[in-house]
């Protein structure tokens, strides 16, 4: 269990390095062209944003570690495995959840029930990456259920392939959110979600549900 954790932790290290270098990005003038739009983040204050984010944090982490630990044995295992197999049981766990995660969040956006939940996200117009933690608990507890149950899906899975799927799915969260373009074509897959995403926030709810791949979207009709 002691390396599980600890790629887990490294993981949630590597989280905090990219959330602190592209929010240090979105803010600095250097990057001031980069950003999609340069309207205002959000109209709620510095205080009760830092609040929210700070409460999600703490719940992402207890949640992660909690959830993973209570199911463990029903989720992961240690047994020698094929790099294949370990690859495949990674790439499944995303894939099973971008589709999954899709009917959650369109079911999000039903106007009877958005308010209440989701709304809370979408406080954000023009989010930078710190507006990928300013959740309501019940989103944040709904998408690492959601990521616990489609490991159980796929698995038991070995710990790498779970690491090696926590290490895409966490970190691509909070990059989606930056709000920058990447001028290196190297990152212009990074671009296109991205951009991909703050049309979401910012100009049609409708569109663009998925949040790992456009797949689902071109599927059902609401890619734009």
């Amino acid at each position: 269990m002691f390396e599980f954790y600890s790629i887990v932790a490294a993981a949630m290290v590597f989280d905090v390095v990219v959330l602190a270098i592209l929010v240090w990005a979105f803010a600095s003038p250097r990057f001031a062209a980069q950003r999609i739009s340069q309207a205002p983040t959000m109209k709620v204050s510095r205080s009760a944003r830092l609040e929210n984010i700070a409460v999600s944090s703490t719940l992402s982490l207890l949640t992660v570690v909690g959830g993973t630990y209570a199911l463990f044995d029903v989720l992961f295992h240690q047994r020698e495995t094929p790099l294949w197999l370990i690859a495949l049981q990674g790439v499944g766990i995303l894939v099973v959840y971008d589709f999954l995660y899709y009917f959650m969040h369109r079911g999000m956006h039903n106007k009877k029930v958005m308010r209440f939940v989701h709304g809370v996200h979408h406080r954000a117009r023009n989010p930078s990456s710190l507006e990928s933690f300013y959740l309501h608990p019940a989103e944040l507890f709904a998408g690492l259920a959601l990521l616990m149950l489609c490991t159980f899906i796929v698995g038991p899975v070995h710990i790498y392939s779970f690491g090696a799927a926590f290490f895409i799915y966490s970190p691509l969260n909070i990059v989606i959110h930056c709000g920058l373009r990447f001028k290196n074509p190297l990152l212009a897959p990074i671009t296109f979600l991205t951009k991909k995403h703050h049309v979401h926030h910012m100009d049609d709810f409708g569109r663009n549900y998925a949040s790992l791949t456009p797949l689902p979207d071109l599927v059902f009709r609401t890619y734009g």
